[in-house]
């Protein structure tokens, strides 16, 4: 897997970078990570919710669910 060095970030991006990290119980190279990912990989983390919105936008899905039915119990006596 690739790697990335990032140099002269500021004091106020590495302290912000570790209380979020923090935040979300996280290594900071984690959430440098997450956070690379989320902004430029948006379509691949949300595709469910890309699914859903859309099917919201035209007027959502209808899922048919099965008839249940009690199970049939023989042979107990009371």
């Amino acid at each position: 897997m690739p790697s990335l060095l990032v140099r002269d970030i500021s004091d106020e991006a590495k302290r912000a970078l570790a209380i979020r990290a923090a935040e979300h119980g996280r290594s900071q190279v984690a959430e440098a990570r997450s956070i690379l990912e989320e902004v430029l990989l948006p379509h691949q983390q949300n595709w469910l919710l890309g699914i859903y919105q859309e099917a919201q936008s035209v007027g959502g899905m209808d899922i048919p669910l099965s008839e249940r039915h009690s199970p049939r119990v023989t042979g107990i006596e009371l």
